[in-house]
């Protein structure tokens, strides 16, 4: 018997820039803290904008306003896979594909990092980051440090990137 195919998990994820900052979830893992955009898997019935919605609302407490298609980031887990991580982290990376679709958003002019009202596993707090200070940190997907800084120029396909 054939093993079945594993599906491919979409995302929708938020670039929320403001005065030159970029709006991010702090996590921490062995290595230490790290960054992910705002957002996450789409629901089945759940168009990409309603679920961006609902995953700002639930992580960073929130109602965006959706801007345009920017990237389209693939992430092929087994692709990711090394000897530093745990058993658990290694069975789960080998299992997951994800394509993120990530778009321009907006919140209000008053919004104040806080978290929402289900927050990602491990969430810790809502940060802004400064752009011009990305390569300092830890963020997810790598490649939005030099996107965001160089002024979003570049292909709207990442591809397979971390």
């Amino acid at each position: 018997m054939l093993d079945q195919p594993k599906a491919i998990r979409n995302a929708a994820k938020a670039i929320i820039v403001r005065n030159n900052n970029l709006l991010a979830l702090a996590k921490q893992d062995s290595q230490g803290r790290y960054y992910l955009l705002p957002g996450g898997g789409q629901n089945h019935g759940e168009t990409l904008k309603q679920a961006l919605l609902r995953e700002c609302l639930e992580e960073i407490g929130a109602e965006v306003e959706i801007g345009k298609l920017l990237f389209v980031r693939e992430f092929i887990g087994n692709t990711y896979v090394h000897e530093a991580l745990d058993e658990d982290e290694k069975k789960w990376l080998k299992n997951f594909h994800s394509i993120d679709f990530i778009f321009a958003c907006r919140v209000s002019e008053n919004y104040i990092p806080k978290n929402g009202t289900s927050p990602d596993g491990g969430q810790q707090h809502v940060e802004w980051l400064s752009i011009a200070k990305l390569n300092e940190y830890r963020i997810f997907p790598s490649p939005l440090k030099h996107l965001l800084m160089n002024q979003l120029n570049g292909d709207v396909y990442l591809g397979d990137v971390n």
